[in-house]
């Protein structure tokens, strides 16, 4: 009981180190941190960090166990291995200016909250007096370990297809709206930043920060390239390819920008037809080996129960 009743006190511990880390944080503001949304577009810089990488308006509770972990996730960035491949994924979900090295450390993080929850697995056997051996609590608490850290890289790539979805899905709008700017007679430059300021959604922030990507001496074309890769998604770069085309070969932008536009719609239109046919067939399963069972039952249930009643 004297290790049961030092873990409990452990994890008591901890939360009170986070509560108390989450009560120092709810601070005033400073005036940098009140006007900082507006002057501040989505290409500012990250953070302003101290000597050991810590944020400066960070908790006391990351400031104490923040560089311990960061060298942590240094070492499992290292294991498992970062740079382009996971950089273009965090870009790909609106996370670009992040390091993969953050998010090695949200994953160690998980790790660490798998382990806490193999650890409590166990305190409540103790307690109820079943034994443990020592080796299944060493599996217990990998499998954990690494369960956490599995399921915050497939949080990331649900966050990547989500976010992708919602791009293919406003492409149509957004070609529309650059159309009718280019028609009313506005460079594509001057079309692409009006259509940031006015359409919402996750290709509206590419797009805006494709505009400040132009503002800061980038060629258009340029831009619009930079932007179809960090998304990744194929009707982006062909809309890409054929604005591209276009600016360079002086085709009449509108009439592309229509036909881009359009051709998106009929992309998107196939994919839901491919969707529903997918459904159609999970759709299947229950009326295969659950109603049709069922119906059968039924149907010979008077049958059985009429021979049942008149054998001998």
């Amino acid at each position: 009981m004297s290790a049961a009743g030092a873990l409990v006190g452990g994890i008591l511990a901890v939360g009170v180190m986070v509560t108390a880390g989450g009560v120092a944080r709810r601070r005033a503001w400073s005036p940098a941190d009140r006007i900082a949304p507006y002057v501040a577009g989505p290409s500012a810089v990250a953070p302003r960090r101290d000597d050991l990488g810590t944020r400066l308006d960070a908790s006391t509770l990351e400031r104490m166990l923040g560089p311990s972990l960061r060298s942590r996730a240094l070492r499992l960035e290292g294991f498992l291995g970062g740079g382009d491949a996971l950089q273009a994924r965090l870009a790909a979900a609106g996370r670009a200016l992040e390091a993969p090295a953050g998010f090695r450390l949200e994953q160690l993080t998980w790790a660490v909250t798998g382990l806490v929850g193999s650890g409590a697995v166990l305190l409540l056997l103790a307690l109820a007096g079943r034994p443990v051996r020592p080796t299944a609590a060493l599996v217990l608490a990998l499998v954990c370990g690494l369960t956490g850290t599995l399921l915050r890289d497939r949080a990331l790539t649900r966050e990547v297809e989500r976010r992708r979805e919602a791009i293919r899905g406003g492409l149509p709008p957004v070609a529309d709206l650059l159309a009718l700017a280019v028609a009313s007679g506005e460079s594509p430059a001057a079309a692409l930043d009006r259509v940031a300021r006015v359409a919402r959604g996750p290709l509206a922030e590419e797009c805006q920060r494709a505009c400040h990507d132009t503002a800061s001496g980038v060629s258009f074309v340029d831009a619009l390239d930079s932007m179809a890769t960090r998304i990744g998604v194929p009707a982006v770069r062909r809309f890409v390819d054929g604005v591209a085309i276009a600016v360079q070969r002086g085709t009449p932008l509108a009439e592309v920008l229509r036909a881009q536009a359009g051709d998106a719609r009929a992309d998107l239109h196939r994919s839901l037809l491919e969707t529903a046919g997918r459904k159609e067939l999970l759709m299947m399963i229950p009326v295969v080996f659950l109603v049709l069972p069922t119906v059968v039952l039924v149907a010979l249930f008077p049958a059985v129960s009429s021979l049942s009643s008149i054998s001998p």
